[in-house]
């Protein structure tokens, strides 16, 4: 009468366990990612249509960061976290956080000085919302000025920015 397995028959179990499991999490982790990269663009859409409605309550968008020089203030056109956009009137009851970095979006106004006409706000219009990505870095492109979007067809973990602006949100692409 046999009480069990045999030590053959147990490392063969083993050894498929082994196997689908080697199969099966990098399917896993895979859809993991896929699924943050939905929700930040999800999340950069829903700040977009807030920034619209904050605009259309103001006179312009809100600024990226100001120097505060007592009489002078001057607004550095640099990343920067999101200002909040929940008071005094709640466009959003809570502000996102990238899923990537677990802070929030980053956010920048292009309008350094309404005088000038630059090249980036002529590409991105007067807002920019960006997620770093899965690989987690802000990608801009020295010599174009340009941000590196990230694009799932160059492997899931390529480099790029998921980023959403003014000017796409009026002529989403394709």
């Amino acid at each position: 009468m046999r009480r069990g397995f045999t030590l053959v028959e147990t490392l063969v179990v083993i050894g498929i366990i082994l196997i689908l499991t080697a199969i099966a999490v990098p399917r896993f982790l895979d859809a993991l990612l896929r699924a943050k990269i939905a929700r930040a663009q999800s999340d950069l859409v829903v700040l977009g249509h807030a920034l619209e409605a904050y605009r259309t309550d103001y006179p312009e968008y809100p600024k990226s960061i100001f120097a505060d020089l007592g009489s002078i203030s001057i607004e550095l056109g640099i990343f920067a976290t999101l200002p909040k956009l929940t008071s005094p009137i709640s466009y959003l009851q809570d502000l996102p956080r990238d899923p990537f970095t677990s802070v929030n979006y980053q956010y920048f106004s292009t309008i350094i000085n309404d005088r000038l006409d630059l090249p980036f706000q002529r590409i991105y219009g007067q807002w920019v919302l960006l997620s770093v990505g899965p690989d987690q870095d802000l990608n801009l492109n020295a010599i174009t000025g340009r941000l590196i979007h990230y694009s799932p067809t160059n492997g899931s973990l390529s480099k790029g920015d998921i980023v959403r602006s003014q000017r796409e949100s009026r002529h989403e692409r394709g």
